[in-house]
C-alpha cells in the first residue's frame, strides 16, 4: 500500500528537467542551457525561446513544433501613419527570426478598408501561416478575418481590436484607460477651467473612440471645471490635424487645452505656434516619438500617454506562434505609460 501511494505521487509531482535533456531537445550546448536558466550572458532571443520551450516541453509533456522552415508570419499596418508607426514595423523586423518565424510587414493605405481587407484575403494561398494587422472597424476586414480563418490562417489584431471578428486577440493597451488618463492630466494641466477639445482620427479606429470615451467619462465625473465642447476630425494626418485646429481656435478663443487621440501631432504643434498659443493651450497626445520627444521639451506638449511599440510586436509574435504550435495564447494588456519632461531620461521608444 505504501508502495502504491509512493507511485502516485512520483505520478503526481512535477517533472524537473535536467540540464542535458533541455540542451538535447533544443539542440544546444549545455553551457547554452545554463546560461539561459541562470540569466548568465548574452544569448539570442531565438534559442532561449527554444531553451525555454524545451524545458517546458520536458517538465509538462507539452510537444515542441519541430519544422524543417520557419513559420511565415505577415504584418499590416497603416502607411504615412506617423513615426510611431513607423517604428511597430520596425519592430517586427527585429523580431523576424524570434521562435522559429520569419516576418514580412507590409504598409498599405490608411484608412481603408476594402483596400485592407483584400491584402487580408491575399495571404491565402501564399504560404502564410499567421497574420497581424492594425484593425479597422469595417464589417469587409471582419469578413476576411472569417475568411482566413477558415483557411487555417488565425490573424491577431493590433494597437486598435476589431469586434466580433474570429481573432487568436488583441495586442495593444487598455484604450479606454489610456482617454482616462488623458483626462486625469488635462485636469493637473488646466485647474483655472475652461473648454477643452477633442481631436479624433474618425472613426474607422475602435481605440480612438474608446480614448475619447475615456476621456469624456473622467471630464464628466471628475474635472467639473472643464468642459469638452466638441470633437473635430483632422483623420488621423498632419495637414488635416493643422486645418481643423486652427478652424476649432477661430471658432473658440476661449479653448484652453486639445486632446488628440490619434496621431499627426505635428499639425496641432504647427496650428498652436501659428496662433501663437504654445503652451497657453496645452496639448495632450499619444506615443513618444522623436517629433513628440521634441515638442515636451519646448513646451508645445505637456503630457504624452504611450504605448511600448517594441512590447507590442514581441507579444503579438509570442501569441502568433503559440496559436500555431497549438499552445495557449495568453496575451496581456500593454501598460498604459505618461510621459513628461521630467522623465524622459528614463523614457524610451527606440
Amino acid at each position: 500500500m505504501i508502495d502504491e501511494y509512493t507511485q502516485e505521487a512520483d505520478t503526481l509531482a512535477p517533472r524537473h528537467a535536467k540540464q542535458s535533456e533541455i540542451a538535447k531537445l533544443a539542440g544546444v550546448g549545455i553551457a547554452t542551457v545554463d546560461r539561459v536558466l541562470n540569466e548568465r550572458g548574452r544569448v539570442k532571443e531565438a534559442t532561449r525561446q527554444r531553451v525555454l520551450q524545451a524545458k517546458k516541453s520536458i517538465e509538462t509533456g507539452a510537444q515542441v513544433q519541430n519544422r524543417r522552415k520557419p513559420w511565415r508570419l505577415k504584418v499590416f499596418l497603416p502607411e504615412v501613419a506617423g513615426p510611431s508607426t513607423d517604428f511597430l514595423g520596425e519592430c517586427f523586423q527585429q523580431f523576424g527570426e524570434r521562435g522559429n518565424a520569419t516576418i514580412e510587414c507590409i504598409f498599405t493605405t490608411k484608412m481603408e478598408p476594402a483596400v485592407l481587407a483584400r491584402k487580408l484575403r491575399s495571404c491565402e494561398g501564399q504560404g502564410i501561416d499567421a497574420v497581424a494587422f492594425q484593425a479597422l472597424e469595417d464589417q469587409r476586414v471582419r469578413d476576411a478575418v472569417e475568411h482566413l480563418k477558415l483557411r487555417n490562417i488565425p490573424c491577431l489584431a493590433l494597437v486598435s481590436p476589431l469586434a466580433h471578428a474570429p481573432l487568436i486577440g488583441f495586442v495593444g493597451s487598455d484604450s479606454r484607460a489610456g482617454g482616462r488618463t488623458a483626462g486625469l492630466l488635462m485636469g493637473l494641466a488646466c485647474p483655472q477651467g475652461g473648454k477643452v477639445v477633442v481631436l479624433s482620427g474618425g472613426q474607422l479606429y475602435r481605440s480612438h473612440e474608446y480614448r475619447e470615451m475615456g476621456f469624456r467619462a473622467y471630464l464628466r465625473s471628475d474635472c467639473p471645471h472643464l468642459e469638452a465642447i466638441e470633437t473635430v476630425s483632422g483623420q488621423d494626418d498632419t495637414t488635416g490635424n493643422y486645418d481643423a485646429i486652427l478652424e476649432v481656435l477661430d471658432m473658440h478663443p476661449e479653448v484652453v487645452g486639445i486632446y488628440n487621440v490619434g496621431g499627426g501631432n505635428e499639425g496641432v504643434v504647427r496650428a498652436l505656434k501659428e496662433k501663437s498659443l504654445t503652451g497657453e493651450v496645452k496639448f495632450i497626445g499619444h506615443n513618444l516619438t522623436g517629433k513628440t520627444r521634441e515638442y515636451i521639451l519646448d513646451g508645445a506638449m505637456q503630457f504624452i500617454v504611450h504605448q511600448n511599440m517594441q512590447l507590442i510586436a514581441e507579444r503579438a509574435v509570442n501569441a502568433m506562434i503559440a496559436r500555431l504550435e497549438h499552445r495557449e495564447v495568453q496575451i496581456s494588456s500593454v501598460p498604459v505609460e505618461v510621459i513628461t519632461r521630467e522623465n524622459l531620461n528614463d523614457a524610451n521608444w527606440t
